[in-house]
């Protein structure tokens, strides 16, 4: 509710409603800006009788009206009603998650979610909920739970990711993952203007012990996988060729695509907001997948099919989430092919070709999914490196006719 002029109160007002009656006031909140409005049941509906409800709902206006005129505010009482998306699903489904609590900190980070669910997929949903959970219950273990949100302090956001390297042992991309989550939820209470300042800073990455990220796979070694799948298992071959071309994630992306989501007709593959990693999207379907896709005649498929299903072919039943990572890893081990390559490594490898054919960073970035241009270069950075034509060309003088 915007604020109107210089109005810092509605006064309270018995309104009867369809099946409940409730008396409604309005008070200007400094943190949002706002006029927030507030609602008043309990003490009212205690009777079918109209007269009773009336003359109980008289009595609460006139206690509302003289504590707010001498000053009381409806945030400055010890308890919040809430719905607390922080607490573990196994708790809620036995208890409920409408809380009535005194934890500002649980309260807020709670909205944040419940925003941040209605904007990403529900596997990223999970991520930034898993992240601001253990946020919270660090903050709570470490006594600060009684904080206000725009108490928490740069201080206290490094101690936290200094938890998480040096006692979580968490390695660099995990921590970057935070790093992304947790700001985003700080730029969320800017927005609604909790706090002035994001407390997050630059947070020092631990060393990377093991590399365990899917890299491209050289041309020699696709060659051979692609040759070596094409004559074992059709669909997977598919699989690995859709991902190549679309660039698009191996599990829900690629797993949960319908023969629905593919226009043929204008080039286009749908992506889901349920399924994307970062909402709904439209990728361009390459020339070269749209006639592998007629030659699998996939549009002799009911539309409502999974493309991958069981029986090596189009059929209503998704495949599990595992089953293309354990097929490949089958086949990399009958060629002895190394570690470093996995199922993933298909989009990477799609990536850089792509940007070695003369894509622009904006084609690249809008055929990955990326939601900003600096998440592209961290990703050509990690998988392709700092590509320069001098270095590639450099050899001096001094070695000729010694190599």
């Amino acid at each position: 509710m915007k604020r109107k002029e210089n109005i810092d109160v509605v006064m309270p007002r018995l309104i009867k409603g369809e099946k409940k009656w409730f008396v409604e006031y309005s008070c200007y909140y400094p943190k949002t800006d706002r006029l927030e409005k507030f609602r008043v049941y309990k003490g009212i509906n205690s009777s079918n009788d109209q007269k009773i409800r009336k003359k109980l709902g008289d009595k609460i206006v006139i206690e509302l009206s003289k504590k707010l005129t001498s000053g009381w505010r409806p945030w400055n009482s010890s308890q919040y009603i809430y719905k607390d998306e922080i607490q573990y699903k196994n708790i809620t489904l036995r208890n409920g998650n409408n809380k009535k609590n005194d934890s500002h900190l649980r309260k807020y980070l709670s909205e944040f979610l419940i925003d941040t669910k209605r904007r990403v997929s529900s596997k990223t949903y999970e991520s930034y909920q898993s992240k601001t959970r253990l946020f919270c219950e660090w903050l709570e273990n470490n006594k600060f739970e009684k904080l206000r949100i725009y108490e928490i302090t740069p201080k206290i956001v490094n101690q936290f990711f200094s938890y998480l390297i040096d006692i979580r042992k968490l390695d660099p991309r995990t921590i970057e993952k935070y790093e992304q989550n947790i700001g985003q939820m700080f730029r969320y209470f800017m927005k609604i203007k909790l706090i002035s300042e994001n407390p997050l800073g630059k947070v020092t990455k631990p060393p990377k012990i093991k590399d365990l990220a899917a890299r491209p796979i050289i041309d020699s070694d696709m060659r051979l996988l692609l040759h070596h799948i094409s004559q074992k298992d059709e669909q997977l071959f598919l699989a690995c060729l859709t991902q190549f071309f679309l660039c698009c994630r191996p599990g829900n992306e690629l797993r949960l695509l319908k023969i629905q989501d593919i226009d043929l007709y204008s080039n286009i593959v749908h992506i889901s907001q349920e399924n994307g990693k970062t909402g709904a999207r439209k990728i361009t379907i390459p020339n070269a997948l749209v006639e592998l896709f007629n030659s699998y005649n996939l549009m002799s498929y009911p539309r409502e099919y999974y493309v991958f299903s069981k029986n090596k072919k189009p059929g209503t039943i998704a495949l599990g989430k595992n089953y293309f990572n354990r097929k490949f890893s089958e086949f990399k081990k009958e060629l002895k092919l190394p570690g470093i390559y996995k199922f993933y490594s298909f989009k990477h490898t799609g990536a850089g070709k792509l940007l070695e054919s003369g894509a622009t960073l904006a084609e690249l970035m809008s055929h990955l999914g990326h939601t900003m241009m600096e998440s592209t270069y961290s990703y050509i950075r990690r998988h392709f490196g700092e590509k320069s034509k001098k270095v590639l060309e450099f050899k001096p003088e001094i070695l000729n006719g010694i190599i």
